[in-house]
């Protein structure tokens, strides 16, 4: 009797795992393609998400693919993603080679810093550079008149400004993979150019750097759909003169009433095509990336080159640009958010906490409530969802896991005004009643930043050995029991790890949030957003200093704990 119950179990067991594991594969491929395909579904109908009256058209097509409008802010878009990512993958090389390849004094200590500009959103980069550099009331402009004469140095505003802004932001992007392929590469070549009188300068362009080619271009093509999605920089530093990219034409589309959501669909799937032709260019490099067989384990050996008296020269460098990319806009922004309004002629009277005294009353305790909630319990539920789904990804040897684990990289090449857009239509149409609750905010969270979390865990889970889940399925426990008494504590580490980051970056989402919160659903940046649009930007540089100063706080504690800078260096 005994030994059939056993027997009856042994065959229950397998039958949990699958449902388990074919339920996760079912949600994880709907969550993904609803918003897909209800995008291209809404870029042909002549109205609005659920409107009965609706049509089938061809109308808004036409207009986002024949009209100027349309098709010089994909040309603008272009531009802007190519430009950035350019000049972020060039600075990311310079910063990562200082780093892993030179004897610059304290590289090692400053390494885990290059990532801070990765947790600090864009648009609070944007109104940190606006409060110094706006041409007429920027603090360095108003330093430059007051002790020159001279009456505008620089304008945030132009073409450049958003260049500038961005490759500060997304230089960290391509510093980590490159600093990472650098300390990977075997420096037995290295050595012999050196041998054969090639300078150091030369040896990197024509030895090191084409060995990590894979890499460069990962990087640039990664940063180039960023750089080309991203709505809020360009809008605030280019919509006064009229420059606009196909990212904010579409939040026009969706937030200037009368709402044209049927054009930003359409215009969705032109920003689409830009990521989709880059993904699959970038998967190109990758499979031909056979050749490139001198970029050994972590283990390798790599040549470390004397820069001499140069040394603090390149260790400079890197404090120039922290400097530039959070020290300065972060005192600059506690600076502004202290004045009663914005001026050029800065006096003792221009100062007060009026802006802290109403941030913290009444009337914003919401959106404040409401960022840490989502924060904490979608980085919660993100970050278990993730292990799980990776758990599955790595057990799994049939072909749906092959699939999956294709499909949860998806998200992390969809443009999150894309997704929101996409998922405004699905989510109206789909009578399931979450569209404006908070909800609908935590799927898109879940949504947008499932590939990086899946990528995060299953970098962890593979250093686990198979040995010891084996040892529980012998002692006879189930699958599950094994993933929570043997895994998870094992990956404890990793996945606090993880729920810090994904906690910092559901914590300054802008651009999924904006398309789908409702009255009672606003977070912090979309109230920064609101201010600052609304042309209070004293008030708007306030709420920047609370998420920043937010975002320190929890990284300086995990970091202390965890090492999540550290660990985000290497597993990103």
């Amino acid at each position: 009797m005994t030994d059939l119950t056993i027997s009856c179990r042994a065959r229950r067991i397998p039958d949990i795992e699958r449902v388990i594991a074919a339920i996760t594969f079912v949600l994880v491929l709907m969550m993904i393609a609803a918003p897909l395909l209800y995008l291209l579904y809404g870029s042909f109908r002549t109205g609005a998400p659920g409107d009965p009256n609706a049509i089938f058209t061809l109308e808004s097509w036409q207009t986002v693919y024949g009209t100027w409008k349309y098709l010089s802010a994909f040309f603008n878009s272009m531009v802007v993603g190519a430009t950035v990512a350019g000049l972020s993958v060039l600075l990311g090389i310079m910063l990562a080679w200082i780093i892993a390849r030179t004897n610059a004094p304290w590289r090692r200590q400053l390494a885990p810093l290059l990532v801070l500009p990765l947790m600090i959103s864009s648009l609070v980069t944007t109104l940190a550079w606006i409060a110094l550099a706006a041409p007429n009331a920027g603090f360095i402009n108003s330093l430059v008149r007051n002790v020159f004469g001279i009456r505008s140095l620089v304008d945030i505003y132009s073409f450049w400004g958003i260049v500038f802004v961005m490759v500060m932001h997304f230089s960290s992007y391509a510093f980590i993979p490159i600093y990472a392929a650098l300390r990977s590469i075997d420096g037995t070549l290295e050595e012999a150019s050196y041998m054969l009188g090639a300078s150091p300068l030369r040896t990197a362009f024509r030895m090191t750097f084409p060995l990590i080619w894979p890499v460069l271009a990962s990087a640039f093509l990664l940063i180039f759909i960023l750089a080309a999605e991203t709505f809020s920089v360009p809008h605030l530093l280019g919509a006064s003169k009229g420059y606009h990219t196909l990212a904010s034409n579409i939040f026009l589309d969706m937030s200037v009433e009368p709402g044209q959501p049927a054009l930003a669909a359409a215009a969705g799937t032109m920003l689409l095509w830009i990521a989709l032709v880059g993904t699959l260019w970038q998967r190109s490099i990758i499979r031909n990336a056979g050749r490139y067989v001198t970029i050994g384990g972590k283990g390798g050996r790599y040549h470390v080159t004397e820069l001499g008296r140069w040394r603090w020269v390149a260790t400079g460098f890197i404090l120039l640009y922290l400097l530039l990319s959070v020290i300065l806009p972060y005192l600059a922004l506690i600076l502004a958010s202290l004045m009663k309004f914005v001026t050029s002629n800065i006096t003792m009277n221009s100062f007060s906490l009026a802006n802290y005294v109403k941030l913290f009353s009444g009337n914003f305790n919401q959106p404040i409530g409401n960022s840490l909630l989502f924060s904490l319990v979608g980085g919660l539920a993100t970050t278990a969802i993730c292990a799980l789904v990776s758990y599955f990804i790595q057990r799994s040897r049939t072909a749906a896991g092959r699939f999956l684990d294709y499909a949860v990289i998806i998200p992390t090449v969809i443009p999150a005004l894309v997704l929101g857009v996409g998922m405004v239509w699905a989510y109206v149409s789909i009578p399931l009643g979450i569209y404006g609750t908070a909800w609908i905010l935590f799927l898109g969270y879940l949504t947008r930043y499932l590939g990086q979390g899946v990528r995060q865990s299953r970098a962890a889970l593979i250093q686990i050995s198979a040995e010891l889940s084996e040892a529980g399925r012998m002692a006879g426990a189930t699958p599950l029991r094994v993933l929570k008494d043997i895994v998870v504590p094992l990956l404890r580490p990793a996945l606090i790890s993880l729920w810090t980051v994904l906690f910092i970056l559901i914590f300054m989402e802008i651009s999924v949030t904006i398309i789908l919160y409702g009255p009672r659903t606003q977070t912090l940046p979309t109230l920064l957003w609101s201010r600052m649009q609304g042309g209070y930007q004293t008030e708007a540089f306030a709420i920047a200093v609370v998420q920043a100063t937010c975002v320190f706080a929890i990284l300086f504690i995990a970091d202390r704990l965890f090492g999540t800078l550290r660990n985000t260096l290497e597993h990103s």
